[in-house]
């Protein structure tokens, strides 16, 4: 016996409005997903380091495990806040133990990549791909199927937001993967140098505390507000490439100093 088509009681998005939010999402999920396996591809040839990449990855997902506790014991403002400085430590954490064989700048490189690669299979592809299986399921009233009207009406607001997302929206998501890969391995350089310095667990976690206040505008701004994040992550990644920029000038000055 054949399955009664659901009966949807709200004013659904055209069909068109539906085919281009899904091939704007479609857009945004390949484009994440080529950055992700760009970065793996740059740590094994350019950085030489597949390693360094995973390990990388391995920081980020102990980091988010501390969040999930935060979130569910404290809230979503409070985690927000606290996204940074668990991934700061997580990264120092990391780089003293496993990864005491990742020092120099293309390993740095590498694991700043895997940390940032799996953030955004976290943060963008993941949700991205859902997008996309909501809209298909908009499309063809799958998703209505046993739904009372009171989350119909919510799946009916999730529709209207995805709708009205662009292929510039696709774009702008891609580009922030972009960043937000470079923001990732200059905050892996400056935890680096902190953990290389050395000086006990206080003075590594003084030294923590830049890479920690460039991170947390960007992590709460990107969970919190959305739509602001494109500004502050440039400005964010601009003051971390101004830090590494003069650690580098410290390094070369340190040689002719010592002569």
């Amino acid at each position: 016996m054949d399955q009664a088509a659901p009966v949807i009681t709200v004013d659904l998005p055209t069909p068109e409005a539906l085919a281009a939010a899904s091939t704007a999402f479609t857009v945004a999920l390949v484009g994440i997903g080529l950055l992700i396996v760009a970065s793996a591809i740059a740590a094994a040839t350019w950085a030489r380091s597949l390693n360094a990449w995973a390990l990388g990855g391995v920081s980020f997902v102990l980091s988010q495990t501390a969040q999930v506790v935060a979130l569910f014991l404290l809230g979503p403002l409070v985690a927000a806040f606290a996204s940074a400085p668990l991934q700061e430590a997580s990264r120092a954490v990391i780089l003293s133990t496993a990864a005491r064989r990742v020092r120099g700048e293309r390993p740095s490189a590498s694991f700043g990549l895997g940390h940032g690669a799996i953030d955004l299979l976290t943060a963008s592809l993941i949700p991205t791909l859902s997008a996309v299986v909501i809209l298909g399921g908009i499309g063809d009233g799958s998703i209505f199927v046993g739904l009372n009207a009171e989350v119909t009406d919510k799946v009916h607001a999730v529709a209207i937001f995805l709708v009205s997302q662009t292929v510039l929206s696709a774009a702008l998501l891609i580009a922030q993967g972009g960043l937000m890969l470079a923001l990732h391995v200059l905050l892996t350089g400056m935890v680096l140098r902190a953990v290389v310095r050395g000086g006990g667990r206080r003075a590594v976690g003084g030294s923590l505390l830049l890479p920690i206040a460039v991170h947390t505008p960007v992590a709460v701004v990107r969970t919190l507000f959305p739509m602001y994040t494109t500004p502050v992550l440039l400005a964010a990644l601009a003051v971390a490439a101004l830090v590494h920029r003069r650690a580098q000038s410290a390094m070369a000055q340190a040689p002719a100093e010592s002569r």
